[in-house]
């Protein structure tokens, strides 16, 4: 009788695992095309790319790289990996691959392996749009052996009209959280405080108070009582530190940008300190798909450490959709 119902229940067991549903590489577009769009604002990847290698190296979200390591771009360990491992046959046996918590945290790992490594900066000159041409450049710099992957990842672009993508971040369409329906969270935090029907500190604000001109006749706005102006597309610190009279480690400091001189255009750029918190119609943000800590201190003109230090968090720290972060 044991020996039957063992039989059986290896039997349901089998049946469930070889009927669980893969996902179709429209269902992957829809689900990570925000997380995507989000990696083009912030690092200039052209989303179309981003999503054509993700449906390419993952299988669309299927392999057992993807599924067991949410890892979805093949990133192997490479010398300067410090986290997790999986160990699989590629193009060699056993080989070593990046283990991330969550699909957004390999996005932002991809993002970060191609702006950071100097075989890819030529890349970055190319026109946002020109999907071809970084395909055919990611090839030629050895991100994959397959002699074919240019044409794969461009015919994989075409075929799911994945460049639709690429505009609507160019032409400002793209609004965070209210692209797909798909990618919105339903998950709550425990401990989300009880607001007023009108209250919108879920939200960042989205209006700002005009209070001047700058030098190039641009306006200058007001967002949490700090100054700050939207960045036009490639200038540089070193010109708007020329431009207002600055020192050139100010707007760097005040925008947590590190070493990164060059701007992307429609960037909110602070022209002095950010504040320690927020605005009082602001307590808590509560973290949407695809954002970081850098953009939700952007977006409250709130500094980045204030933030770390109210929610007890660091620049290693990964913050998941439905986490609350304090803002005062």
């Amino acid at each position: 009788m044991k020996k039957t119902l063992f039989v059986l229940v290896a039997l349901l067991l089998s049946a469930g695992i070889s009927a669980q549903k893969k996902m179709t590489p429209e269902e992957y577009i829809d689900k990570f095309k925000e997380t995507a769009m989000m990696e083009m604002v912030d690092y200039k990847i052209p989303a179309s790319i981003t999503l054509a290698q993700g449906i390419y190296e993952s299988g669309s979200g299927n392999s057992d790289l993807a599924r067991k390591a949410n890892n979805h771009f093949g990133i192997k360990c490479h010398k300067d990996w410090k986290g997790k491992a999986m160990y699989k046959d590629d193009d060699e046996k056993n080989e070593c691959f990046r283990w991330y918590d969550n699909a957004s945290e390999s996005y932002r790992d991809h993002s970060l392996f191609l702006a950071k490594g100097q075989r890819y900066a030529s890349l970055f000159k190319l026109e946002i749009t020109d999907y071809k041409g970084w395909a055919k450049g990611l090839k030629a710099a050895g991100y994959a052996t397959f002699p074919k992957y240019a044409e794969m990842i461009i015919s994989l672009v075409e075929k799911y009209d994945l460049t639709q993508y690429d505009k609507m971040v160019k032409n400002g369409k793209f609004k965070p959280g209210k692209t797909s329906s798909s990618n919105n969270t339903n998950t709550k935090p425990k401990d989300k405080p009880k607001v007023g029907k009108n209250s919108n500190y879920l939200g960042a604000p989205t209006e700002f108070e005009k209070i001047g001109w700058t030098p190039d006749n641009r306006r200058i706005y007001k967002n949490n009582g700090v100054k700050f102006i939207y960045a036009k597309e490639g200038e540089t610190t070193d010109y708007l530190t020329e431009m207002f009279g600055i020192y050139h480690y100010q707007i760097p400091k005040y925008n947590d940008l590190g070493n990164r001189k060059t701007l992307h255009e429609g960037e909110m750029i602070y022209i002095e300190p950010k504040r320690r918190r927020a605005d009082r119609k602001h307590p808590y943000h509560v973290v949407e798909q695809g954002e970081t800590l850098s953009k939700i201190s952007r977006s409250y003109g709130v500094k980045l450490k204030s933030i770390y230090k109210m929610n007890d968090l660091n620049h290693n720290s990964v913050i998941h959709p439905g986490d609350t972060i304090k803002l005062r």
